[in-house]
Parts: structure tokens; sequence; C-alpha cells
């Protein structure tokens, strides 16, 4: 593929998502979720940082109901989903119990009702990212929004993005100096893991 600018990449990549089928889909969910419970990270980690999946994202529903019930059987683990603040590229984190907490925000986004508590400290962190494409190398290529960019910048944990294998990139993403990479993309293949770098942000 052509060198193509950020706008033309998500507009690509968009249509390779929007053009899966159902089946695919639920498919490519489901073996990314598995992946992604039986990982070292998941099983080490406390704070689980996920966003709740709109049409085009990979689905994160079935890894919330897997915490949820882990949380049940007394494991020590806490969900958390992130709330955007309005007219700002800014987002906070909140603690979620059940799908109840959570009602619609902005974009059409489900996010955590304004009653949830808000989570600051995070212990073991695991953010799981998302994004319309990942590549080799960590980098990102999100919505345009910026939430997860400035972030991502401060958070100390283990990021890992979700993505199916039709939208990883086999070039290198366009990216910024400060731009974070995530440290493990996991598609319906499996996990990848990122080759570690002294400077994780400059990928």
């Amino acid at each position: 593929m052509p060198q193509l600018t950020k706008p033309e990449l998500r507009k690509h990549y968009k249509q390779i998502r929007l053009a899966r089928t159902a089946d695919d889909i639920a498919e490519t969910d489901s073996r990314i979720c598995q992946s992604f419970v039986e990982s070292s990270a998941y099983l080490g980690g406390r704070d689980i940082l996920i966003y709740v999946s709109g049409e085009i994202e990979i689905g994160t529903k079935e890894i919330m109901r897997y915490v949820f019930d882990d949380i049940a059987k007394g494991k020590d683990k806490r969900l958390l989903c992130p709330r955007c603040e309005s007219g700002t590229n800014i987002m906070h984190f909140y603690r979620v119990d059940s799908f109840d907490d959570l009602e619609e925000g902005h974009f059409g986004i489900y996010e955590p009702k304004a009653e949830c508590r808000r989570v600051d400290d995070f212990k073991d962190a695991v953010c799981v990212v998302p994004a319309l494409s990942f590549d080799m190398k960590g980098h990102r290529l999100g919505f345009g929004k910026g939430f997860y960019d400035r972030f991502l910048t401060d958070l100390e944990g283990v990021k890992i993005g979700l993505c199916c294998e039709s939208c990883m990139s086999n070039t290198v993403l366009p990216h910024e100096e400060h731009d974070v990479c995530v440290d493990h993309v996991i598609t319906e293949k499996g996990m990848i893991n990122i080759p570690h770098t002294e400077d994780k942000r400059k990928g």
C-alpha cells in the first residue's frame, strides 16, 4: 500500500471493518477474548482498564463478562471503564460493577454513569487500547479523537491493543515522537509481543 495520510488510512480500515460479516466478528471477538483472559498480563493484573466497544471496534463485552465473573468468584480485580469530559480530549476511568453501571454517552458510546466512582490510583494496571489498526512496532491508528493519546502518556502498566488480522498494518503507521506504543497486540490468531525498546514512546 502506498503511503497514505492518517485520514486516508482511517477510511481504509473503517471500510475493512464495516465489510466484515456478523459471523466473522463474533468468532474474532471470541478468540481475542480467550487470548486476553488467558494472558499473563490479565492473570497478574488487578485493575483492568477497558473501553466499552462500539460498532466497528473489537468487541469487549465478552471480556467484561469474564472480569465480572472473576470478581464474583472473589478474585482481586477491578473493572474500570472510561468516561470522556465533554468538549475536551480528556477521559477518566470509573469503577464498573455490572453492565447496569453504563449509560449512553458521547459519540453514542456507553460509559460509566455519573454516580460511578472515579479511580486514579491504578495497581497492576492492564489497559485495553482501541484502534483501527496497529503495526508490528506497537504504533496505533486511533479514531482521531485523541483521548487515548493523552491518557496513555502518563499510564504505568501493561498496554494491550485489540485488532482483527485484516486491519494489522504490514508497514509502520504514521506516528509522532511522543506517541505511546502498546506492549502487545491481540488478534484472532493470538497475542503479538511487541519488541521492547528503551523508549516505547518512540517505537
